[in-house]
């Protein structure tokens, strides 16, 4: 059987995100604080975790429904700068286990695409900073199709690759993907997700390093 195109969520599924977002969102809502613009106000960690896997837009309406866009804007371009500073300090770190899972999928035979709900500099980022073209031979983000969802953006990977797919995320985004598109999906409870928004996944993840055993299951399951 020929081998799958594993479609890769990014934030929550590859990348422990929370070491350049914890400090970047609060340092991008106090610019509007200084500003007179936003009250003052602190984020309990579990609020930022639940920002990560969705689009900008999605996530400061989460946070801070109050401030209309044309105010946050300024605000999240700086949450934006001070993450890609942070990567490239060194600070942005892969789940245990990543680039090692990465390795075997890919000397499986399996393609492996990214997709994200980020911005295209982010990306391009994480992409320098990891090294991710060892591994990943198609790169698609949220910017690059005017923060469309997922099951939208996916229509352009299924015209540049080959199925079968999979779909491996954490957050209902993905899920949302799979169903769309009637596509297997692994759910990775380890990452930002809960365990509720992931129950319709095809098959769960502990931890990056049973990722291959269960494309391996997926397939087996197509056979």
């Amino acid at each position: 059987m020929k081998p799958s195109t594993l479609v890769f969520d990014y934030d929550g599924t590859l990348h422990d995100s929370m070491y350049v977002y914890a400090d970047a969102f609060p340092a991008g809502y106090q610019t509007l604080v200084d500003a007179g613009k936003a009250r003052p106000r602190t984020f309990a960690r579990e609020e930022l975790e639940r920002n990560l896997g969705l689009n900008v837009f999605e996530a400061w309406a989460r946070l801070a429904p109050e401030i209309p866009w044309e105010v946050a804007e300024p605000a999240a371009l700086h949450v934006k700068d001070v993450m890609l500073q942070a990567v490239a300090a060194g600070k942005a770190r892969l789940y245990d286990g990543v680039p090692q899972m990465l390795d075997a999928v890919k000397a499986a035979g399996h393609t492996l695409v990214f997709l994200s709900n980020c911005a295209t500099e982010y990306q391009e980022a994480a992409r320098k900073a990891f090294g991710l073209d060892q591994w990943f031979s198609g790169y698609y983000n949220a910017q690059q199709f005017e923060y469309a969802p997922k099951e939208e953006i996916f229509k352009s990977i299924e015209r540049d690759f080959e199925g079968p797919f999979i779909a491996i995320g954490d957050r209902h985004k993905d899920i949302a993907l799979s169903a769309a598109h009637s596509l297997p999906c692994i759910g990775c409870l380890y990452g930002f997700g809960t365990p509720e928004e992931l129950a319709d996944a095809t098959e769960l993840a502990h931890a990056p390093a049973e990722i291959p055993a269960l494309v391996a299951r997926i397939e087996a399951a197509r056979a």
